[in-house]
């Protein structure tokens, strides 16, 4: 027979397991938070270019994603391709236009999921445009950084949007329309 305070113990463990954590806010790592997208270039490659993630921040509760929600900020101006010829041409009007353009923002208007794999739906404004973006996103992990000593949680995403649809079409079809999308986030649990 068990004594009184044994079981007193196993009950509060039972009950404090069945109970959900409470959404917490977390803001991005910006040196390990990145966009990188990809489009066919004359149906040879597949040109890729990274995009800094400049701020953002997220509300999260892995027992709970309806609670969740997303906002981030796109270096468009930032972008690279590897080649500063390149870089300069992706920047001009007729593609990102960053003189007048220069930050791509997202913002999630419902999330879902639940264990690892999950769907966030949200608007990116592009060239002043807002138009729906649906990411398909893993959930990493949520633990201590062990170097911040921070509660930090990661995130991998993909999405494919077609860059017309913001009126991005220049040499559509020779330059691909559809972009596909990859996108890795850290975040580190708000003060």
């Amino acid at each position: 027979m068990r004594s009184t305070p044994a079981l007193l113990g196993l009950a509060l463990a039972l009950a404090a397991s069945g109970t959900a954590a409470a959404p917490a806010t977390y803001e991005f790592d910006t040196v390990h938070s990145q966009v990188h997208a990809s489009a066919s270039h004359l149906g040879f490659s597949q040109s890729t270019a990274r995009f800094p993630i400049t701020g953002g921040r997220l509300v999260f509760d892995p027992g709970d994603w309806s609670t969740a929600s997303v906002e981030a900020t796109i270096d468009a101006a930032g972008l690279d391709f590897g080649d500063a010829t390149w870089n300069e041409h992706m920047r001009a009007a007729q593609f990102f236009n960053t003189a007048e353009f220069p930050k791509l923002t997202f913002r999630s208007t419902k999330v879902t999921g639940s264990g690892n794999r999950g769907t966030v739906e949200g608007e990116l404004t592009m060239l002043g445009q807002s138009h729906p973006v649906v990411l398909d996103v893993t959930f990493n992990r949520l633990a201590d950084n062990p170097f911040s000593k921070k509660p930090t949680v990661g995130f991998s995403a993909t999405a494919s949007l077609k860059r017309s649809a913001w009126g991005m079409s220049a040499y559509v079809p020779n330059v691909g329309d559809e972009v596909t999308i990859r996108i890795e986030v850290e975040a580190a649990k708000a003060d």
